[in-house]
């Protein structure tokens, strides 16, 4: 498995959303982790993504951005709520939460690139036999 720098910005996000004991700074601190590790690579589980059918290069890089985040915050808000209001300790909830979160977000993205590069092989020997 190897380790992207967007999902370990992501995970640290979360965890420090975790560990912030105001509810009203935790949104922001997602949000943040989620936007900076969108831009360092994209996420290997997006949540929601919306598309836009149009040639627009802005609308084909914010609606993406604004739609993967905003989902992916909403639901590690809920996640962290919820993980807050348990037993569990508060730095062992979020280590949990955002070393999970790099760990499913890594595996994740190495088999989307796995079948990525699958389709691509298949494309090519499909594209090979029908050549000869």
């Amino acid at each position: 498995m190897k380790v992207r720098p967007g999902a370990v910005v992501r995970g640290t996000g979360v965890a420090l959303a975790c560990l912030v004991g105001d509810a009203s700074k935790r949104s922001p601190l997602l949000l943040t982790g989620f936007a900076i590790g969108w831009f360092l690579d994209r996420p290997g589980l997006q949540v929601l993504t919306v598309i836009p059918d149009t040639e627009e290069p802005w609308k084909r890089t914010t609606v993406p951005l604004a739609t993967s985040v905003g989902s992916w915050s909403a639901v590690m808000l809920a996640a962290v709520t919820a993980l807050r209001r348990t037993r569990v300790p508060v730095p062992i909830a979020a280590v949990v939460l955002g070393g999970g979160l790099v760990v499913l977000d890594s595996l994740l993205a190495d088999l989307g690139e796995a079948r990525a590069a699958a389709g691509v092989e298949d494309g090519q020997a499909e594209a090979g036999t029908a050549a000869t």
